[in-house]
């Protein structure tokens, strides 16, 4: 008994009734919790950032933070999530069918098991009547579109370890390992066996993971511990870093992953980029065996209603809604790989914080891609091309980590606070901006106003961001602060009968005086005068 399980730290099975029958009786699959229906796993897999729209005044710095939440804290399910997590929860639970503790089953695979670790070989065994109801998948896609992200998502509910007293079996529900890089089945086995300890507490590593054991050995001592542990589903994590000259060639590689599976009986998925497909495609007969429940390929994401529910998190002070410019210039720039459009969206938000425009524009985050993407441009556009000979040279997105980006733009809105000068008073800012404002040929009477309304709305914005914001009001035929707009002259004999610029264009330009004084527009001094008198 491990030390885990006499702290507590692996909660002891809890039995739940079975609503099919070869399901029931079996502690492995009873102790699991209930299939969920598809609320439910929706309900369980999606995750949303803590937001609140006031978070958008607050200090700069502080807003990168909340910005931060969406690399971690965003995942919203779609129809391949659904499908994913669906294949899991059969693999598992028809995986445990034929390892059935309470009918002897388990305890025949273990028999196997040591056979197979004396003879070191994964063929060898006691019991050969005992059957596999095991399954695979492949799960393949390009770096960066959720595939790791996903299975955890799935992974977290279920309970990954559980400890039957009757049976004083430690069941592991599930265990995630990734390929070392350029590592052969050996490192693949060690990594294993770290991963056990690093969840059960025990000491495989030191026992089974000396490498001059030798691969055979290596292989069946593996195999042997994932039957001893119950193992519901192997996830292994990037396929493609396996060096297939090191693992001794493909159908080395295929023969394990196939033993582990047929053998062993143990649920198996292969998780990689396009690339690791080579590997289990080289022959029909390798691929069939080693995709027992398909081989998913996840791509890019379509543009639809799902971009939305991510768009609505934003702390700049001036949200954009999402416009068709704006989304065809997401997709354009990240090509649906949601990872990139994550980091895109928050990159766009701290440099809209860092420069004052407080707003998502389609220039500022083709910026922002030039400046800060530059390592995935390449891919991405091999993907706009949709050549497959080109998209095949660049197997991985390799992305730098987004927190040191924001770690920069962040020390950017550092320096911006310590080199900004003391504000001046608000009346001598309404005059420098008003004087800038008439210096660009905007006319007093509406300068002096404007001035003082942009002041009262953003008295902490620096002046040459209060020009730009002057001038796009101009632009998009705000209101001007006077009330007044301007016509040109040739177009005053189409304003209202009443308008004084009409009157005055009606008729010959000597007459203006007797038009108006016969409109009743003319006020009489003299009589005034007279009267005075």
């Amino acid at each position: 008994m491990t030390d885990e399980i006499r702290s507590g730290a692996i909660p002891l099975a809890q039995y739940l009734e079975q609503q099919l029958p070869e399901y029931q009786d079996n502690p492995l699959i009873s102790a699991l919790p209930p299939i969920p229906d598809l609320q439910e796993v929706v309900t369980q897999l999606q995750a949303v950032p803590s937001f609140d729209p006031q978070e958008a005044f607050l200090d700069g710095r502080l807003r990168a933070h909340a910005i931060a939440r969406l690399l971690h804290g965003f995942f919203q399910p779609l129809t391949h999530h659904l499908e994913l997590e669906a294949k899991i929860s059969l693999m598992i639970r028809q995986g445990y069918i034929g390892r059935n503790p309470a009918n002897g089953a388990w305890y025949s695979h273990l028999q196997n098991g040591y056979r197979r670790v004396e003879e070191e070989d994964l063929e060898a065994a006691v019991y050969r009547s005992v059957s596999s109801t095991a399954s695979s998948l492949s799960l393949f896609g390009c770096s960066g579109c959720g595939k790791t992200r996903t299975l955890e998502r799935i992974l977290s509910m279920y309970p990954q370890a559980l400890h039957h007293h009757d049976y004083n079996i430690t069941q592991l529900t599930y265990l995630k390992v990734d390929c070392p890089i350029d590592g052969d089945l050996d490192e693949l086995c060690l990594s294993f066996f770290n991963q056990v300890d690093r969840v059960l507490g025990t000491h495989y590593s030191r026992s089974h993971g000396r490498k001059k054991l030798g691969t055979k050995r290596l292989l069946a001592s593996m195999c042997q511990i994932a039957n001893l542990h119950a193992l519901g589903v192997l996830i292994i994590d990037e396929v493609q870093n396996l060096n297939e000259a090191r693992s001794g060639g493909a159908e080395k590689m295929h023969n394990f992953f196939v033993s582990l599976v047929n053998t062993i009986g143990v649920p198996i998925i292969q998780v990689g980029t396009h690339r690791a497909s080579k590997f289990f495609q080289r022959t029909f007969r390798a691929a069939r065996r080693i995709s027992g429940l398909g081989s998913i390929r996840w791509d890019r994401l379509p543009r639809d209603e799902h971009w939305k529910r991510l768009w609505k998190y934003q702390w700049v002070r001036e949200a954009s809604p999402l416009d068709d410019e704006l989304e065809a210039t997401m997709y354009e720039l990240t090509q649906g790989v949601m990872d990139i459009v994550i980091k895109l969206f928050a990159l766009a938000q701290i440099r809209a914080i860092v420069t004052g425009a407080e707003c998502i524009k389609p220039m500022l985050l083709r910026k922002v891609y030039e400046d800060e993407f530059k390592p995935v441009h390449p891919m991405l556009a091999a993907l706009r091309s949709n050549r497959p000979e080109l998209i095949a040279k660049y197997d991985d997105l390799l992305m730098p980590e987004i927190e040191g980006k924001l770690l920069s733009l962040t020390q950017s809105l550092d320096r911006i606070t310590e080199s900004k000068p003391l504000a001046p008073p608000v009346d001598d800012r309404a005059k420098k901006l008003a004087a800038l404002l008439e210096g660009m040929e905007i006319p007093k009477d509406i300068a002096i106003p404007m001035a003082d309304k942009l002041l009262a709305e953003y008295p902490e914005i620096p002046l040459a961001v209060l020009i730009h914001k002057a001038t796009s009001y101009l632009v998009q035929d705000k209101p001007k602060a006077s009330g007044f707009s301007r016509v040109k002259r040739t177009e005053w004999s189409q304003l209202p009968q009443d308008d004084l610029r009409r009157r005055y264009a009606n008729g010959q330009e000597g007459e203006v005086y007797g038009r108006f004084k016969e409109a009743g527009l003319v006020f009489e001094l003299q009589v005034l005068l007279g009267k005075a008198s």
